[in-house]
């Protein structure tokens, strides 16, 4: 499969079909149709600000002039254009932004609508973001540190399992998940949960590296075929992201 974009609906889902008819396909919701309209930079500079995404996410909003930019932690800066006083779009990837202001018009939240999914970001406060941004710096220490010396993170062989035996299942602790991941998992869940049962009982969970982003890759052996199992924990101890691969 080739494809210059990464989503489950799409190169990914119709990859695992092309593998196992079994696996369905998702159905694809055509990209809603934006219209840009112009606002007062005063109006935006209510949103500008940190929000956090995630325990070692956060979504930074700017103004430059009369333009408005959007940007995580470690990826490059966007700019967004508005289609209302409070829901704003991007042009380079189908996603949306959305502000939830309090009664003195000051932003509390924004959601970001993307792939199917809703996450909330909460606004932080000055000592928030210094202490937010200690948290993600030492996080990324770690990381690279396992990455380096290519160590897994404490229990992820056992989450591994625990993940894979849940998801063959049907029955995935949504709690142990990343809204975004839990989001993603709810979808996906019938294809992926029909292509482990067809792979038989599991044997083995076998650790092969560390990703640089902190992945931990692990070799999964059932009886009937095997996958690669990418799981990236967090700091607060949840699953962040998995991907399977099958092999």
């Amino acid at each position: 499969m080739l494809s210059n974009i990464a989503t489950a609906e799409g190169p990914d889902d119709i990859g695992r079909h092309l593998l196992n008819a079994s696996y369905p396909l998702l159905k694809v919701t055509p990209p809603a149709e934006h219209t840009e309209i112009t606002l007062d930079p005063k109006i935006i500079d209510r949103y500008v600000g940190v929000y956090r995404l995630g325990p070692s996410i956060l979504l930074t909003m700017s103004r430059d002039g009369s333009r408005f930019y959007t940007q995580l932690t470690g990826q490059p800066k966007f700019e967004v254009f508005a289609e209302s006083e409070r829901k704003f779009f991007l042009k380079v990837v189908d996603a949306q932004l959305t502000f939830d202001v309090d009664p003195q018009g000051a932003a509390s939240k924004v959601t970001l609508h993307q792939n199917g999914r809703d996450i909330v970001a909460t606004k932080l406060s000055e000592s928030e973001i210094k202490r937010a941004t200690d948290e993600i710096a030492a996080h990324q220490a770690e990381v690279a540190k396992r990455f380096k010396d290519q160590t897994p993170t404490p229990g992820s062989a056992d989450v591994v399992h625990r993940a894979i035996e849940e998801l063959r299942s049907g029955t995935p602790n949504y709690d142990r998940m990343s809204p975004g991941l839990a989001a993603a998992t709810r979808q996906q869940l019938p294809g992926i949960q029909s292509m482990l049962v067809a792979l038989g009982a599991l044997q083995t969970v076998s650790f092969k590296g560390v990703a640089p982003n902190g992945a931990d890759i692990f070799d999964v052996k059932f009886e009937k075929g095997s996958v690669e199992y990418r799981i990236l924990m967090g700091p607060d101890g949840k699953i962040e992201g998995a991907n399977l691969r099958t092999e």
